[in-house]
């Protein structure tokens, strides 16, 4: 009777289906919270993507692809209310705005996207979402969850690896999936993170030389890469950089974040991504001189991801880039 959220299965990541994807062609409900702070119906596409709209690899007319994590997966709004979202409306009849991404990829699986959106479809333009926890998350030595793509050192060098994922469900977990409580208990309340945290705490929180060097090195690679995985001209790339929500939102709370790893890495990205000469925006000054003007704060009050404000802000920027104008206003 209560609004639990749905349980949303993965397709199989190998080498014949390389990349995380979903069930397709589904309509499937999402909610957080043990009282449902957040809801929204979500639609998957064709190709197993949150994204209202089916893909056409046949296509010619001009195609624009949001590559990133949870951020471009968007769960907590509706999919028109998502930044690709608000783009592909506004792409009507001038061409398409393709989504690529889900909950937990880091940097090196954005690599991974971008070669099967190159592959399969073949944008014009890419636009990367950055957020603060892609870039120690992209080594094997911090996360290496089935279904993502990781660097893992090879001989001191940063070799992109993919973790076959394949769904294998016992009779208990698959009852367990169709049960409203266990969903709610899981999905909703998230006892699960709550055990871990209890047993294990929050040991990604901190930061030392080592994994700011590594991190370093992430970036760098993932540089050094995207040429091959992209097949487009830097003049055709965008980056999107979040944040420090919600130390934004006071001056001495973020003057308290300078320094902060994701401060250091913010700015690290910053400055390669400019050198190389790459389109860079950075939304921490548009969500500062926003929230200034009328009080808007752009995540939820229990979720730190981007609400509906957070996401039509984002569109407007990446909209005013030379990236899509070049592409979609001439």
């Amino acid at each position: 009777m209560l609004p639990v959220s749905d349980v949303v299965p993965r397709l199989p990541v190998d080498a014949t289906s390389p990349i995380i994807r979903f069930k397709e062609n589904r309509d499937v409900f999402w909610s957080r919270g043990p009282f449902f702070s957040i809801q929204a119906n979500k639609h998957i596409n064709n190709y197993g993507f949150m994204n209202d709209h089916d893909y056409h690899p046949g296509l010619k007319t001009p195609l624009l692809a949001i590559i990133g994590d949870s951020y471009v997966h968007a769960r907590e709004v509706e999919n028109r209310n998502s930044m690709h979202g608000i783009l592909a409306e506004r792409t009507i009849g001038k061409g398409r705005v393709y989504s690529f991404g889900a909950v937990g990829s880091p940097l090196s699986t954005y690599l991974a996207y971008a070669k099967y959106a190159m592959d399969t479809f073949n944008p014009d333009v890419f636009v990367f979402i950055i957020i603060e926890n892609d870039f120690d998350e992209s080594l094997t030595r911090y996360k290496s969850t089935p279904g993502f793509h990781y660097f893992t050192d090879t001989s001191g060098r940063l070799e992109l690896v993919r973790k076959d994922y394949h769904p294998s469900l016992s009779l208990i977990k698959r009852l367990l999936r169709k049960s409203a409580l266990a969903r709610y208990m899981v999905l909703n309340v998230q006892i699960m993170s709550f055990v871990t945290n209890l047993f294990a705490g929050n040991t990604q929180s901190g930061f030392d030389d080592e994994r700011i060097s590594s991190s370093k090195a992430v970036v760098d690679a993932f540089f050094d890469k995207l040429p091959a995985h992209t097949g487009v001209e830097r003049n055709k790339i965008l980056f999107v950089i979040d944040g420090m929500r919600p130390h934004l939102y006071n001056p001495s709370s973020l003057m308290k974040a300078n320094g902060s790893y994701f401060d250091r890495m913010r700015q690290y990205f910053l400055r390669i991504a400019n050198d190389k000469g790459y389109e860079v925006i950075d939304m921490q000054p548009y969500f500062i001189t926003a929230h200034k003007s009328n009080g808007t704060r752009f995540e939820f009050p229990s979720d730190p991801h981007w609400n509906k404000s957070g996401h039509a802000l984002v569109a407007d920027k990446i909209s005013q880039s030379n990236v899509y104008q070049e592409l979609f206003d001439n």
